[in-house]
């Protein structure tokens, strides 16, 4: 299953997010979080409702951009 996953800085953590599931985790390097995210993922996917997983499934990632917006 691919998984499109965005990790951002808070403070000192690395923030794993996915936007579909809203499933979330982190750590203190980029690596960590990515793993623990796997994790967290993996817990709520065995617990998720049919439904729910059919919309997980359906998400395929296509792509992640930073974007440098003047406001």
């Amino acid at each position: 299953m691919k998984i499109g996953v965005t990790v951002h800085r808070e403070g000192k953590w690395y923030v794993a997010a996915e936007p579909i599931t809203g499933v979330t985790s982190q750590g203190k390097t980029c690596n960590e979080a990515l793993k623990n995210f796997e994790e967290a993922f993996e817990l709520w996917f065995e617990c998720a409702e049919e439904w729910e997983k059919d919309l997980a499934l359906k998400g395929e990632p296509i792509a992640t951009m930073v974007l440098d917006i003047k406001v």
